[in-house]
Protein backbone atom coordinates (compact mmCIF):
# COMPACT_ATOMS: atom_id res chain seq x y z
CA UNK A 1 0.00 0.00 0.00
CA UNK A 2 1.66 3.17 -1.21
CA UNK A 3 1.14 6.49 0.55
CA UNK A 4 1.54 9.65 -1.51
CA UNK A 5 1.18 13.36 -0.80
CA UNK A 6 -1.73 14.62 -2.84
CA UNK A 7 -2.43 18.35 -3.36
CA UNK A 8 -5.62 19.30 -1.56
CA UNK A 9 -6.89 21.34 -4.48
CA UNK A 10 -6.71 18.27 -6.75
CA UNK A 11 -8.95 16.11 -4.58
CA UNK A 12 -12.58 15.82 -5.73
CA UNK A 13 -15.28 15.98 -3.07
CA UNK A 14 -18.43 14.23 -4.25
CA UNK A 15 -21.78 14.16 -2.45
CA UNK A 16 -21.18 12.73 1.01
CA UNK A 17 -23.62 10.60 2.93
CA UNK A 18 -23.65 12.93 5.94
CA UNK A 19 -22.58 16.46 6.73
CA UNK A 20 -19.18 16.77 8.40
CA UNK A 21 -18.95 17.87 12.01
CA UNK A 22 -17.20 21.16 12.58
CA UNK A 23 -16.35 20.07 16.14
CA UNK A 24 -14.76 16.88 14.83
CA UNK A 25 -12.78 18.85 12.24
CA UNK A 26 -11.40 21.12 14.97
CA UNK A 27 -10.47 18.15 17.17
CA UNK A 28 -8.59 16.48 14.33
CA UNK A 29 -6.88 19.77 13.40
CA UNK A 30 -5.64 20.13 17.00
CA UNK A 31 -4.40 16.52 16.96
CA UNK A 32 -2.56 17.02 13.65
CA UNK A 33 -0.89 20.18 15.00
CA UNK A 34 0.43 18.24 17.99
CA UNK A 35 1.29 14.74 16.72
CA UNK A 36 0.70 14.86 12.96
CA UNK A 37 -1.70 12.84 10.83
CA UNK A 38 -1.99 9.30 12.17
CA UNK A 39 -3.99 7.80 9.25
CA UNK A 40 -3.93 8.87 5.60
CA UNK A 41 -7.09 9.59 3.62
CA UNK A 42 -8.33 7.28 0.83
CA UNK A 43 -8.71 8.41 -2.77
CA UNK A 44 -9.18 6.59 -6.06
CA UNK A 45 -7.11 6.89 -9.24
CA UNK A 46 -9.19 9.91 -10.31
CA UNK A 47 -8.43 11.56 -6.96
CA UNK A 48 -12.04 11.26 -5.73
CA UNK A 49 -12.19 11.21 -1.95
CA UNK A 50 -13.21 7.77 -0.72
CA UNK A 51 -12.83 8.24 3.05
CA UNK A 52 -11.25 10.75 5.45
CA UNK A 53 -13.48 13.79 4.93
CA UNK A 54 -12.83 15.21 8.42
CA UNK A 55 -9.06 14.78 8.00
CA UNK A 56 -9.23 16.51 4.61
CA UNK A 57 -11.11 19.48 6.09
CA UNK A 58 -8.70 19.63 9.06
CA UNK A 59 -5.77 19.93 6.64
CA UNK A 60 -7.64 22.70 4.80
CA UNK A 61 -8.27 24.49 8.09
CA UNK A 62 -4.54 24.30 8.93
CA UNK A 63 -3.68 25.82 5.55
CA UNK A 64 -1.71 22.82 4.32
CA UNK A 65 -1.22 22.26 0.61
CA UNK A 66 -0.95 18.46 0.45
CA UNK A 67 -2.25 15.50 2.48
CA UNK A 68 -0.98 11.90 2.84
CA UNK A 69 -3.22 9.67 0.71
CA UNK A 70 -3.72 6.03 -0.17
CA UNK A 71 -4.76 5.41 -3.77
CA UNK A 72 -7.34 2.61 -3.89
CA UNK A 73 -9.04 0.99 -6.81
CA UNK A 74 -12.28 -0.58 -5.73
CA UNK A 75 -16.01 -0.81 -6.36
CA UNK A 76 -17.62 2.60 -5.78
CA UNK A 77 -20.20 0.95 -3.56
CA UNK A 78 -17.45 -0.61 -1.48
CA UNK A 79 -15.83 2.80 -1.13
CA UNK A 80 -19.15 4.21 0.01
CA UNK A 81 -19.53 1.40 2.51
CA UNK A 82 -16.03 2.06 3.88
CA UNK A 83 -16.99 5.69 4.40
CA UNK A 84 -20.13 4.65 6.26
CA UNK A 85 -18.19 2.34 8.52
CA UNK A 86 -15.62 5.01 9.21
CA UNK A 87 -18.25 7.63 10.00
CA UNK A 88 -20.02 5.27 12.36
CA UNK A 89 -16.80 4.38 14.15
CA UNK A 90 -15.45 7.93 14.42
CA UNK A 91 -18.51 10.10 14.98
CA UNK A 92 -21.50 10.40 17.27
CA UNK A 93 -24.66 10.33 15.21
CA UNK A 94 -28.05 11.61 16.30
CA UNK A 95 -31.01 9.27 15.85
CA UNK A 96 -31.98 10.76 12.48
CA UNK A 97 -28.44 10.39 11.12
CA UNK A 98 -28.13 6.93 12.66
CA UNK A 99 -31.35 5.73 11.08
CA UNK A 100 -30.29 6.84 7.59
CA UNK A 101 -26.88 5.35 8.28
CA UNK A 102 -28.29 1.92 9.17
CA UNK A 103 -30.60 1.85 6.17
CA UNK A 104 -27.84 2.89 3.77
CA UNK A 105 -25.35 0.40 5.24
CA UNK A 106 -27.81 -2.46 4.87
CA UNK A 107 -28.67 -1.38 1.33
CA UNK A 108 -24.97 -1.34 0.29
CA UNK A 109 -24.30 -4.72 1.89
CA UNK A 110 -27.18 -6.19 -0.10
CA UNK A 111 -26.03 -4.56 -3.35
CA UNK A 112 -22.50 -5.87 -2.80
CA UNK A 113 -23.84 -9.37 -2.11
CA UNK A 114 -22.51 -9.36 1.43
CA UNK A 115 -25.81 -9.67 3.28
CA UNK A 116 -27.87 -12.79 3.72
CA UNK A 117 -31.51 -12.17 2.90
CA UNK A 118 -33.89 -14.00 5.25
CA UNK A 119 -36.21 -16.65 3.79
CA UNK A 120 -33.74 -17.39 0.97
CA UNK A 121 -31.75 -20.61 0.38
CA UNK A 122 -29.53 -21.06 3.51
CA UNK A 123 -26.99 -23.06 1.42
CA UNK A 124 -26.20 -19.88 -0.53
CA UNK A 125 -25.31 -17.95 2.58
CA UNK A 126 -21.57 -18.51 2.69
CA UNK A 127 -19.93 -15.72 4.72
CA UNK A 128 -22.81 -13.27 4.28
CA UNK A 129 -23.91 -11.39 7.36
CA UNK A 130 -27.52 -11.63 8.58
CA UNK A 131 -29.62 -8.77 9.97
CA UNK A 132 -29.42 -10.05 13.59
CA UNK A 133 -25.63 -10.40 13.25
CA UNK A 134 -25.34 -6.92 11.77
CA UNK A 135 -27.47 -5.50 14.59
CA UNK A 136 -25.33 -7.25 17.21
CA UNK A 137 -22.09 -6.04 15.61
CA UNK A 138 -23.40 -2.46 15.94
CA UNK A 139 -24.40 -2.90 19.57
CA UNK A 140 -28.17 -3.34 19.07
CA UNK A 141 -30.71 -6.08 19.57
CA UNK A 142 -32.60 -7.03 16.42
CA UNK A 143 -35.69 -5.26 17.77
CA UNK A 144 -33.93 -1.98 18.68
CA UNK A 145 -32.09 -2.04 15.33
CA UNK A 146 -35.35 -2.37 13.36
CA UNK A 147 -37.05 0.32 15.46
CA UNK A 148 -34.27 2.81 14.78
CA UNK A 149 -34.46 2.12 11.06
CA UNK A 150 -38.09 3.25 11.10
CA UNK A 151 -36.96 6.83 11.74
CA UNK A 152 -35.53 6.93 8.19
CA UNK A 153 -39.12 7.06 6.85
CA UNK A 154 -39.32 10.70 7.93
CA UNK A 155 -39.52 13.10 4.99
CA UNK A 156 -35.98 14.04 3.76
CA UNK A 157 -36.66 17.77 4.16
CA UNK A 158 -37.87 17.22 7.71
CA UNK A 159 -34.78 15.13 8.52
CA UNK A 160 -32.59 17.98 7.31
CA UNK A 161 -34.61 20.46 9.42
CA UNK A 162 -34.37 18.45 12.65
CA UNK A 163 -30.97 16.75 12.34
CA UNK A 164 -28.44 18.25 14.71
CA UNK A 165 -31.14 19.82 16.91
CA UNK A 166 -32.29 18.82 20.39
CA UNK A 167 -35.29 17.10 18.79
CA UNK A 168 -33.19 14.65 16.75
CA UNK A 169 -32.75 12.16 19.62
CA UNK A 170 -36.30 11.68 20.86
CA UNK A 171 -36.93 8.15 19.60
CA UNK A 172 -40.56 7.91 20.77
CA UNK A 173 -41.71 11.03 18.95
CA UNK A 174 -39.49 10.50 15.91
CA UNK A 175 -41.26 7.17 15.43
CA UNK A 176 -44.65 8.91 15.78
CA UNK A 177 -43.46 11.56 13.33
CA UNK A 178 -42.47 8.91 10.77
CA UNK A 179 -46.07 7.59 10.76
CA UNK A 180 -47.51 10.97 9.71
CA UNK A 181 -47.78 12.20 6.14
CA UNK A 182 -45.16 14.59 4.76
CA UNK A 183 -47.30 17.71 5.21
CA UNK A 184 -47.99 16.97 8.86
CA UNK A 185 -44.30 16.22 9.49
CA UNK A 186 -43.30 19.59 8.06
CA UNK A 187 -45.91 21.41 10.14
CA UNK A 188 -44.65 19.74 13.33
CA UNK A 189 -40.99 20.44 12.51
CA UNK A 190 -41.81 24.05 11.66
CA UNK A 191 -43.56 24.57 15.01
CA UNK A 192 -40.57 23.14 16.86
CA UNK A 193 -37.88 25.10 15.03
CA UNK A 194 -39.83 28.37 15.11
CA UNK A 195 -40.04 28.16 18.90
CA UNK A 196 -43.86 28.24 18.84
CA UNK A 197 -43.77 24.81 20.51
CA UNK A 198 -41.15 23.69 22.98
CA UNK A 199 -41.91 19.95 22.89
CA UNK A 200 -42.90 17.33 20.37
CA UNK A 201 -46.13 16.73 22.30
CA UNK A 202 -47.32 20.32 22.05
CA UNK A 203 -46.28 20.50 18.37
CA UNK A 204 -48.27 17.35 17.58
CA UNK A 205 -51.34 18.72 19.36
CA UNK A 206 -51.17 22.09 17.62
CA UNK A 207 -50.52 20.61 14.15
CA UNK A 208 -53.32 18.05 14.55
CA UNK A 209 -55.73 20.77 15.68
CA UNK A 210 -54.80 22.87 12.64
CA UNK A 211 -55.46 19.87 10.37
CA UNK A 212 -58.77 19.20 12.13
CA UNK A 213 -59.96 22.78 11.59
CA UNK A 214 -59.00 22.66 7.91
CA UNK A 215 -60.70 19.33 7.21
CA UNK A 216 -63.73 19.45 9.47
CA UNK A 217 -67.08 20.85 8.54
CA UNK A 218 -68.82 23.41 10.76
CA UNK A 219 -69.68 21.55 13.94
CA UNK A 220 -73.28 22.67 14.09
CA UNK A 221 -75.69 24.58 11.91
CA UNK A 222 -77.60 26.11 14.81
CA UNK A 223 -77.24 27.28 18.42
CA UNK A 224 -77.85 24.23 20.63
CA UNK A 225 -78.55 26.18 23.78
CA UNK A 226 -80.97 28.47 22.02
CA UNK A 227 -82.89 25.56 20.51
CA UNK A 228 -82.95 23.11 23.43
CA UNK A 229 -82.66 25.49 26.39
CA UNK A 230 -79.36 23.89 27.41
CA UNK A 231 -76.65 21.72 25.91
CA UNK A 232 -77.78 18.07 25.47
CA UNK A 233 -75.86 16.02 28.01
CA UNK A 234 -76.02 12.64 29.73
CA UNK A 235 -77.26 14.29 32.95
CA UNK A 236 -79.97 16.94 32.53
CA UNK A 237 -82.57 18.78 34.54
CA UNK A 238 -85.72 20.21 33.01
CA UNK A 239 -87.47 23.08 34.73
CA UNK A 240 -91.16 23.82 34.53
CA UNK A 241 -91.80 26.58 32.01
CA UNK A 242 -95.23 28.13 31.87
CA UNK A 243 -95.40 28.33 28.08
CA UNK A 244 -98.18 27.44 25.64
CA UNK A 245 -97.09 23.80 25.49
CA UNK A 246 -97.28 23.40 29.27
CA UNK A 247 -100.66 25.09 29.42
CA UNK A 248 -102.11 22.67 26.86
CA UNK A 249 -100.51 19.52 28.32
CA UNK A 250 -101.72 20.37 31.83
CA UNK A 251 -105.41 20.55 30.84
CA UNK A 252 -105.95 16.79 31.06
CA UNK A 253 -104.20 16.44 34.39
CA UNK A 254 -106.23 19.30 35.92
CA UNK A 255 -109.45 17.35 35.49
CA UNK A 256 -110.88 16.42 38.89
CA UNK A 257 -112.06 13.06 37.54
CA UNK A 258 -108.48 12.04 36.78
CA UNK A 259 -107.11 12.57 40.26
CA UNK A 260 -106.20 9.81 42.68
CA UNK A 261 -107.53 9.40 46.22
CA UNK A 262 -104.46 8.87 48.33
CA UNK A 263 -103.74 8.54 52.02
CA UNK A 264 -100.52 10.45 51.96
CA UNK A 265 -97.97 11.17 54.62
CA UNK A 266 -99.45 13.04 57.57
CA UNK A 267 -102.11 14.93 55.69
CA UNK A 268 -104.88 12.35 55.65
CA UNK A 269 -106.91 11.51 52.59
CA UNK A 270 -105.94 13.82 49.74
CA UNK A 271 -106.89 14.25 46.12
CA UNK A 272 -103.64 14.44 44.16
CA UNK A 273 -102.71 14.72 40.50
CA UNK A 274 -101.27 11.62 38.96
CA UNK A 275 -97.74 11.73 37.65
CA UNK A 276 -97.31 13.58 34.40
CA UNK A 277 -94.10 13.95 32.43
CA UNK A 278 -92.57 17.40 32.30
CA UNK A 279 -93.52 18.69 28.82
CA UNK A 280 -90.10 20.39 28.50
CA UNK A 281 -88.44 17.02 28.96
CA UNK A 282 -90.78 15.49 26.40
CA UNK A 283 -90.20 18.41 24.01
CA UNK A 284 -86.43 18.00 24.22
CA UNK A 285 -86.50 14.26 23.51
CA UNK A 286 -88.85 14.47 20.54
CA UNK A 287 -87.08 17.52 19.07
CA UNK A 288 -83.60 16.02 19.56
CA UNK A 289 -84.18 12.42 18.49
CA UNK A 290 -86.84 12.76 15.77
CA UNK A 291 -87.47 14.77 12.61
CA UNK A 292 -90.48 16.83 11.42
CA UNK A 293 -93.35 14.67 10.13
CA UNK A 294 -91.99 11.54 11.86
CA UNK A 295 -94.68 9.18 13.17
CA UNK A 296 -94.28 8.92 16.97
CA UNK A 297 -95.84 6.09 19.00
CA UNK A 298 -96.67 6.10 22.73
CA UNK A 299 -98.08 2.83 24.05
CA UNK A 300 -98.85 4.33 27.48
CA UNK A 301 -100.22 7.74 26.53
CA UNK A 302 -101.65 8.39 30.01
CA UNK A 303 -102.25 12.12 30.29
CA UNK A 304 -101.40 12.73 26.63
CA UNK A 305 -98.16 14.70 27.07
CA UNK A 306 -96.15 12.90 24.40
CA UNK A 307 -98.96 13.10 21.84
CA UNK A 308 -99.63 16.79 22.42
CA UNK A 309 -95.91 17.57 22.31
CA UNK A 310 -95.37 15.55 19.12
CA UNK A 311 -98.16 17.40 17.32
CA UNK A 312 -96.87 20.72 18.69
CA UNK A 313 -93.47 19.98 17.09
CA UNK A 314 -94.87 19.03 13.70
CA UNK A 315 -94.69 15.27 14.14
CA UNK A 316 -97.50 12.75 13.60
CA UNK A 317 -98.72 10.63 16.50
CA UNK A 318 -100.28 7.31 17.56
CA UNK A 319 -101.26 6.76 21.20
CA UNK A 320 -102.83 3.98 23.30
CA UNK A 321 -105.03 4.37 26.43
CA UNK A 322 -106.72 1.89 28.72
CA UNK A 323 -108.59 4.55 30.73
CA UNK A 324 -111.68 5.62 28.77
CA UNK A 325 -112.07 8.98 30.48
CA UNK A 326 -108.41 9.94 29.88
CA UNK A 327 -108.72 8.73 26.29
CA UNK A 328 -111.76 10.96 25.62
CA UNK A 329 -110.28 13.93 27.45
CA UNK A 330 -107.01 13.70 25.50
CA UNK A 331 -108.94 13.56 22.21
CA UNK A 332 -110.93 16.62 23.25
CA UNK A 333 -107.83 18.62 24.11
CA UNK A 334 -106.18 17.76 20.79
CA UNK A 335 -109.30 18.71 18.84
CA UNK A 336 -109.90 21.93 20.79
CA UNK A 337 -106.40 23.23 21.46
CA UNK A 338 -103.95 21.88 18.86
CA UNK A 339 -103.61 23.16 15.31
CA UNK A 340 -103.50 19.89 13.40
CA UNK A 341 -105.57 17.69 11.08
CA UNK A 342 -107.23 14.32 11.82
CA UNK A 343 -104.90 12.47 9.46
CA UNK A 344 -101.87 13.36 11.63
CA UNK A 345 -102.93 11.59 14.82
CA UNK A 346 -104.80 8.56 16.08
CA UNK A 347 -105.71 7.44 19.61
CA UNK A 348 -106.73 3.87 20.47
CA UNK A 349 -108.68 2.77 23.54
CA UNK A 350 -106.95 -0.56 24.02
CA UNK A 351 -104.05 -2.35 25.70
CA UNK A 352 -100.77 -0.62 24.85
CA UNK A 353 -98.78 -3.83 25.32
CA UNK A 354 -100.76 -5.79 22.76
CA UNK A 355 -101.49 -2.90 20.33
CA UNK A 356 -103.98 -5.08 18.43
CA UNK A 357 -104.91 -2.28 16.02
CA UNK A 358 -101.34 -2.38 14.69
CA UNK A 359 -101.00 -6.17 14.47
CA UNK A 360 -100.78 -6.06 10.67
CA UNK A 361 -98.04 -3.40 10.70
CA UNK A 362 -94.26 -3.77 10.65
CA UNK A 363 -91.49 -1.17 10.44
CA UNK A 364 -94.31 1.34 10.56
CA UNK A 365 -93.38 4.05 13.07
CA UNK A 366 -90.39 6.41 13.00
CA UNK A 367 -90.01 6.75 16.74
CA UNK A 368 -91.34 5.52 20.08
CA UNK A 369 -91.48 7.76 23.11
CA UNK A 370 -93.13 6.71 26.36
CA UNK A 371 -92.92 6.71 30.12
CA UNK A 372 -94.28 3.32 31.19
CA UNK A 373 -96.27 2.99 34.43
CA UNK A 374 -94.42 1.63 37.47
CA UNK A 375 -95.54 -1.37 39.43
CA UNK A 376 -95.37 -1.62 43.20
CA UNK A 377 -96.42 2.01 43.68
CA UNK A 378 -99.51 3.63 45.28
CA UNK A 379 -100.51 5.41 42.09
CA UNK A 380 -102.66 3.19 39.86
CA UNK A 381 -104.39 5.02 37.05
CA UNK A 382 -107.54 2.95 37.45
CA UNK A 383 -108.73 -0.47 38.58
CA UNK A 384 -108.37 -2.08 35.15
CA UNK A 385 -106.50 -5.40 35.57
CA UNK A 386 -104.52 -4.48 32.44
CA UNK A 387 -103.08 -1.45 34.25
CA UNK A 388 -99.40 -2.30 34.80
CA UNK A 389 -99.47 -0.47 38.13
CA UNK A 390 -101.79 -3.15 39.53
CA UNK A 391 -99.56 -6.10 38.61
CA UNK A 392 -96.99 -8.08 40.50
CA UNK A 393 -93.38 -7.55 39.57
CA UNK A 394 -93.30 -10.85 37.72
CA UNK A 395 -96.45 -10.15 35.70
CA UNK A 396 -95.33 -6.56 35.06
CA UNK A 397 -92.15 -7.64 33.25
CA UNK A 398 -94.01 -10.37 31.36
CA UNK A 399 -96.23 -7.63 29.90
CA UNK A 400 -93.21 -5.42 29.20
CA UNK A 401 -91.74 -8.33 27.23
CA UNK A 402 -94.93 -8.55 25.13
CA UNK A 403 -94.83 -4.78 24.57
CA UNK A 404 -91.14 -4.86 23.58
CA UNK A 405 -91.78 -7.60 21.03
CA UNK A 406 -94.43 -5.46 19.34
CA UNK A 407 -92.27 -2.34 19.46
CA UNK A 408 -89.36 -4.21 17.86
CA UNK A 409 -91.72 -5.17 15.03
CA UNK A 410 -93.23 -1.72 14.56
CA UNK A 411 -90.09 0.46 14.66
CA UNK A 412 -88.26 1.18 11.41
CA UNK A 413 -84.66 0.05 11.00
CA UNK A 414 -81.98 2.63 11.66
CA UNK A 415 -79.31 3.37 9.06
CA UNK A 416 -76.00 4.06 10.78
CA UNK A 417 -74.12 4.74 7.54
CA UNK A 418 -76.48 7.55 6.55
CA UNK A 419 -77.02 8.73 10.14
CA UNK A 420 -80.79 8.16 10.11
CA UNK A 421 -81.95 6.80 13.42
CA UNK A 422 -85.38 5.65 14.59
CA UNK A 423 -85.33 5.82 18.39
CA UNK A 424 -87.27 3.85 20.95
CA UNK A 425 -87.23 6.01 24.08
CA UNK A 426 -88.29 4.77 27.51
CA UNK A 427 -88.25 7.06 30.54
CA UNK A 428 -87.92 4.69 33.50
CA UNK A 429 -86.92 4.74 37.16
CA UNK A 430 -86.50 2.34 40.06
CA UNK A 431 -89.03 0.79 42.41
CA UNK A 432 -88.82 -1.12 45.67
CA UNK A 433 -90.33 -4.45 46.56
CA UNK A 434 -90.17 -4.73 50.34
CA UNK A 435 -87.24 -6.76 51.60
CA UNK A 436 -86.34 -7.73 48.04
CA UNK A 437 -84.92 -4.25 47.60
CA UNK A 438 -84.67 -2.19 44.43
CA UNK A 439 -85.92 -3.32 41.04
CA UNK A 440 -84.00 -1.23 38.54
CA UNK A 441 -86.20 -0.69 35.49
CA UNK A 442 -83.16 0.60 33.61
CA UNK A 443 -81.46 -2.82 33.81
CA UNK A 444 -84.62 -4.85 33.29
CA UNK A 445 -85.65 -2.89 30.19
CA UNK A 446 -82.16 -3.20 28.70
CA UNK A 447 -82.19 -6.98 29.13
CA UNK A 448 -85.65 -7.34 27.60
CA UNK A 449 -84.85 -5.00 24.70
CA UNK A 450 -81.62 -6.82 23.94
CA UNK A 451 -83.50 -10.14 23.84
CA UNK A 452 -85.67 -8.66 21.07
CA UNK A 453 -82.73 -7.56 18.94
CA UNK A 454 -82.64 -3.90 19.99
CA UNK A 455 -79.45 -1.95 20.60
CA UNK A 456 -78.98 0.49 23.48
CA UNK A 457 -77.91 3.65 21.62
CA UNK A 458 -78.11 6.46 24.14
CA UNK A 459 -78.70 6.91 27.84
CA UNK A 460 -79.58 9.98 29.85
CA UNK A 461 -80.09 10.64 33.54
CA UNK A 462 -82.89 13.10 34.28
CA UNK A 463 -82.87 15.00 37.55
CA UNK A 464 -86.36 15.21 39.07
CA UNK A 465 -88.07 17.20 41.82
CA UNK A 466 -90.15 15.71 44.63
CA UNK A 467 -92.27 18.15 46.65
CA UNK A 468 -92.56 15.58 49.46
CA UNK A 469 -88.81 15.24 50.03
CA UNK A 470 -88.81 16.77 53.52
CA UNK A 471 -91.68 14.56 54.62
CA UNK A 472 -89.86 11.43 53.47
CA UNK A 473 -86.52 12.09 55.12
CA UNK A 474 -87.23 10.33 58.43
CA UNK A 475 -88.69 7.24 56.76
CA UNK A 476 -85.80 7.06 54.33
CA UNK A 477 -83.31 7.43 57.17
CA UNK A 478 -84.90 4.61 59.17
CA UNK A 479 -84.76 2.24 56.22
CA UNK A 480 -81.36 3.56 55.09
CA UNK A 481 -82.62 4.81 51.75
CA UNK A 482 -81.48 7.95 50.04
CA UNK A 483 -83.99 10.14 48.30
CA UNK A 484 -84.39 9.17 44.65
CA UNK A 485 -84.33 12.27 42.45
CA UNK A 486 -83.64 10.93 38.99
CA UNK A 487 -85.12 8.95 36.14
CA UNK A 488 -83.32 7.31 33.26
CA UNK A 489 -84.04 7.87 29.58
CA UNK A 490 -83.08 4.81 27.51
CA UNK A 491 -82.78 5.11 23.74
CA UNK A 492 -82.82 1.90 21.68
CA UNK A 493 -82.54 1.40 17.92
CA UNK A 494 -83.00 -1.53 15.56
CA UNK A 495 -80.36 -2.31 12.93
Amino acid sequence: MKITNTPLDQININVRFRKPSEVKVNEIADSISQVGLLSPIGIDASKNLIFGMHRFLAYQKLGKKTIPSIIQESDPKMNELKELVENYDRNDLDLIQLSDHLVKREQLLKELGLMFVENTNPYDRGNKISVPELAESLGFTKRSYQVRKQVSKIDPDVKMMLSGTEFANNLTYLLKLSAEDSSMQKDIAGLLLSGKCKTFKSAFIQAKYKEFKLRSKPRCEFNFKERFGSYPQSIMKFHHVNDDLRKVTSIVNQDENLRHQKGSLNFGETQIKLHQMNPQQCEFAIDYYTQPNDLVLDMFNGRGTSGLTSLHLGRRFIGFHIDEYAYKETKRVIEDHVETTPDRWKLYLEDGCEMNSLKDKSEYVDAVFTSPPYTGQPEPYNNDPRDLCNMSFEDFYKRIDVMMSNVARLIKKSDHENKRYHPIIFVVGTHRNGKEGIFDMDVEFQNIARAHGLTLWDKQFLETNNPHLVCSLQRNFEFKFVHKNYETSLVFVKF
